[in-house]
């Protein structure tokens, strides 16, 4: 491997590490304790997110999460995406698509009909909070979803599945 490639996988091993051991570093937590007092919701959303501090495609950052024992974020209701708006806030969003970050939303099972499924749970995105005019497929090749800063509002982008974005884990749900 070339000296640069080891710097790179050496940093981000690192870097996950530090999300592990202290996930304040990093990243940001939405205790559920607070989730349940601050929302008019009764459901209660047991997750905790983890932002990264570097970018990667969106497969990189699907693989990054789960070897840190974590998945790529989903969100599926309003309650999850004031949760998640709340997190983005405190890790200083910036605004524009570049800026934004991926989830785990993908269309490429079926690029024809662009039905989005989570890849990290393999369920049918249902709830959404698509930006205006999203999504647009742009150049015939946007089959994942990314959240970013547009015109002062956090919303949902479709992106390039190649694209370099920051990525948001999350704790993983129980299997039963």
């Amino acid at each position: 491997m070339m000296l640069t490639q080891l710097t790179t996988r050496r940093t981000t091993i690192l870097s996950f590490l530090a999300l592990i051991l202290c996930e304040t570093l990093y990243g940001s937590e939405i205790p559920q304790s607070r989730s349940s007092k601050s929302y008019k919701s009764k459901e209660k959303v047991d997750k905790k997110y983890y932002v990264s501090p570097d970018k990667g495609n969106q497969f990189r950052a699907y693989i990054y999460c789960i070897s840190a024992g974590l998945e790529l974020a989903t969100v599926e209701s309003e309650e999850e995406t004031d949760m998640l708006n709340e997190v983005l806030e405190k890790d200083d969003l910036k605004e524009g698509w570049n800026e934004g970050y991926w989830l785990s939303g993908s269309s490429l099972a079926d690029p024809e009909t662009l039905e989005y499924y989570w890849v990290s749970t393999g369920q049918k995105v249902i709830y959404t909070n698509w930006a205006k005019n999203q999504p647009d497929n742009a150049g015939k090749k946007e089959f994942c979803i990314g959240v970013g800063l547009v015109d002062k509002k956090i919303a949902w982008n479709d992106y390039d599945p190649e694209t370099e974005l920051r990525y948001i884990c999350q704790t993983r749900r129980p299997c039963c």
